[in-house]
């Protein structure tokens, strides 16, 4: 009898195996969350490994981002969103033969979403970019980190405000201010429990954080570019 229920148990488990999603049987180490995972808001937090790519193809063809549902990224997966030979993106986990892609076009809201390894031309993000380039005003939306040099030789000073907004009046705010020294193209500030990381990416900021850096649903995760300066116009 007690063989006959150790039989039956080893067969409900295998044919729970079996039947299980493709992205139930593995996750990813770093963030917990399915291997197939690629989307927006998670992206940021979803890996270390962020590098520049350009998009390649043929003059006016399209290369289509793909969704991250059961069974994706595939054909039956295509989105609507596409980008271009030439365009930037920034590129973080791989899921087989695709890329986990971010792309932030001259207008509107990013894209995130599978592309195609081999439709990518990817470069290396720089290991040891000098001190300078991490000065200025980044924002992200109405996120921003402003960058200046610290009081001791080799760190930097930084100071952020974060916000999300509800509806109606419904607003929640968080900040951190702390220095610190970059570890190769990684800046990690602390503030008490806040914890935010910043990863030097080309011209942009890929940051991250603990989750503790403010109210309900405030966090520093995006991809941060330079403050654009205001033209003024004259009367």
């Amino acid at each position: 009898m007690k063989k006959l229920l150790q039989t039956n148990k080893y067969l409900l488990l295998l044919l729970f195996v079996l039947c299980a999603p493709a992205h139930a049987l593995g996750q990813d180490a770093e963030s917990g969350n399915p291997l197939n995972w690629c989307r927006n808001g998670a992206f940021p937090g979803d890996g270390t490994n962020f590098r520049l790519a350009r998009v390649l193809g043929a003059k006016g063809a399209r290369v289509y981002f793909h969704g991250d549902d059961e069974g994706c990224p595939g054909p039956k997966c295509r989105q609507k969103a596409y980008v271009v030979p030439g365009n930037e993106v920034i590129v973080s986990r791989s899921f087989g033969d695709w890329l986990c892609a971010w792309y932030q076009p001259p207008k509107g809201d990013e894209t995130v979403g599978w592309i195609p390894a081999h439709q990518l031309s990817v470069t290396e993000a720089e290991k040891n970019p000098p001190p300078a380039r991490w000065l200025g005003s980044w924002e992200f939306y109405q996120n921003s980190l402003d960058i200046r040099r610290g009081a001791e030789a080799g760190t930097l000073a930084v100071e952020g405000e974060a916000l999300w907004r509800g509806l109606g009046d419904n607003v929640h705010t968080g900040g951190v201010k702390g220095k610190a020294r970059p570890a190769g193209n990684v800046l990690t500030v602390e503030e008490e429990v806040c914890r935010v990381t910043l990863r030097m990416v080309g011209d942009y900021l890929v940051a991250s954080d603990n989750s503790d850096c403010g109210g309900m649903n405030v966090r520093f995760n995006g991809v941060y570019h330079r403050k654009r300066a205001r033209v003024r116009r004259g009367r």
